[in-house]
């Protein structure tokens, strides 16, 4: 990683060809988005906003072109790189001036707020939006066996139920896409330019108390659209969970048997991914409490 991260920074041609390279691969493997992301989140964090946007635009022209080539779809191509690409662009070149992580983590959030609220003003019933699309999609295949017909009916009353939730759902992986990029793109700045920085910055991250006026004013919406309350709390949760994560990093660093303690917790996320709904209320509780100050770490 460090040495694909080395090579993406020695110059534009590099950057461009390394960050396309996994764009292509995400068509397949889609993480590999993530980690395109997390090093054109580091052009920007290292080198600024100039020069990352210059690979940026470069990079959804080659996207364009190779979609067009390979899926007959150069939109699609453009529109998937774009949706991670620009937002870290922008992530990336707040840390390069501010010197920061967590106020771009804290963007994010805003992002996937924004998202959501974009979404309700575009369509007056979400939940109805996506019903649609589903049975589009069902009509298109209708000319499937008479099992995958069925399977595809069971999907259907499937979405039917979760679909008011889907804004908040996708809104949600979107953040912590862009998240886990920035996470990454940070950390490997930190490894090849100030080894230990990124352990450091996020262990000390605390948020800012003003974040618990925003999550209670997300829940207040509750007394009057309770589903897009929801969708607000889930992009909003992953993003303030992390604080609390660097939280138990920190209170853990110097304790005994910490790394089988932290394998537990994020084994336990990954089993039960609503605890981020917990450890954002932790987060929340901190800004208030600072449970570093008052707990010895040593």
């Amino acid at each position: 990683m460090q040495a694909i991260a080395r090579y993406t920074l020695s110059g534009p041609w590099q950057a461009m060809l390394v960050v396309n390279l996994l764009g292509v691969g995400a068509w397949v493997l889609f993480p590999l988005m993530y980690l395109s992301g997390a090093l054109m989140a580091l052009l920007a964090m290292q080198l600024g906003p100039g020069k990352a946007s210059q690979v940026l635009f470069g990079g959804l022209l080659v996207q364009a072109v190779t979609g067009a080539v390979l899926l007959a779809s150069p939109a699609a191509a453009v529109s998937l790189a774009a949706l991670m690409w620009v937002p870290l662009v922008a992530l990336g070149s707040l840390v390069w001036q501010r010197g920061s992580l967590p106020p771009a983590l804290t963007a994010a959030a805003l992002l996937g707020l924004m998202a959501v609220l974009g979404f309700y003003l575009l369509h007056a019933d979400p939940g109805l939006w996506w019903q649609a699309r589903v049975r589009e999609a069902i009509d298109a295949r209708s000319s499937l066996p008479d099992g995958l017909a069925t399977s595809n009916q069971e999907l259907a009353t499937l979405v039917e139920g979760v679909a008011n939730y889907l804004p908040g759902a996708f809104a949600g992986v979107w953040v912590m896409g862009l998240a886990a990029s920035m996470l990454l793109g940070r950390w490997l700045q930190s490894r090849l330019y100030r080894p230990g920085a990124f352990g450091a910055e996020f262990r000390s991250w605390r948020l800012v108390t003003a974040w618990t006026g925003v999550t209670g004013a997300c829940v207040l919406v509750a007394l009057w659209r309770p589903e897009l309350a929801v969708n607000l709390l889930v992009p909003l949760a992953v993003v303030l969970c992390l604080p609390a994560l660097g939280l138990l990093h920190a209170l853990l660093q110097h304790r005994a048997a910490a790394r089988l303690w932290l394998g537990m917790l994020y084994g336990a996320l990954v089993l039960l991914p609503h605890l981020v709904m917990v450890l954002a209320a932790v987060a929340l509780v901190d800004s208030w409490v600072d449970f570093r100050g008052r707990t010895p770490t040593t």
